[in-house]
């Protein structure tokens, strides 16, 4: 049998999706207004409690759908930014190997001593590195409060850099970790 948070969510979706699917039509690129709609609707779905029931959820629904058009907009404005640094950067000259070799180091020293976070540490590393989240919206994204969020970014920032700097000594004195004679 369907619980009654599940036929709310039902009732929510069959009543309102079509006008949040136009809504972000008429804002984003078509091909992105679909996954936006399906977005506003797991948002709603993680935080039903928070739905007003009858009309009122229609206009709550689009207050998401803002949000997330808006963070769409952002995320691919940033997108374009960085495309045009990226074509930037090799107009202006090739690096020297050197400085490419050691680069390269860099990033996969970095990715290695990402790859030993908890899932959790990567994930809000992520939010705010990567996709250049403000704290109020990776506190959403992970359903948890602006502090836990500071807290988190602080000690997953601390794990890695402690993973970095072990990863760079290792390298530096590979006998040192291995022992004698290795």
């Amino acid at each position: 049998m369907r619980s009654s948070t599940d036929r709310r969510f039902d009732e929510l979706y069959e009543h309102h999706f079509r006008d949040v699917l136009a809504y972000c039509q008429r804002r984003i690129p078509a091909a992105d207004a679909y996954d936006a709609a399906n977005e506003v609707f797991t948002i709603a779905w993680r935080r039903l409690e928070d739905v007003p029931a009858g009309e009122a959820a229609r206009p709550w629904l689009f207050v998401v759908a803002r949000r997330v058009v808006f963070r769409r907009r952002r995320s691919d404005r940033r997108f374009h930014r960085l495309i045009g640094r990226a074509r930037s950067l090799s107009v202006s000259g090739q690096p020297d190997p050197e400085s490419v070799v050691v680069q390269r180091a860099e990033f996969e020293l970095v990715l290695k001593a990402a790859s030993h976070l908890s899932k959790e540490d990567r994930e809000v590393l992520n939010l705010a590195a990567w996709e250049g989240l403000p704290h109020r919206e990776i506190a959403d994204v992970m359903g948890c409060s602006i502090t836990a969020v500071d807290q988190r970014l602080h000690r997953a920032k601390q794990r890695l850099a402690k993973h970095y700097q072990a990863l760079q000594r290792s390298r530096a004195f590979p006998h040192a970790a291995g022992g004698e004679g290795s």
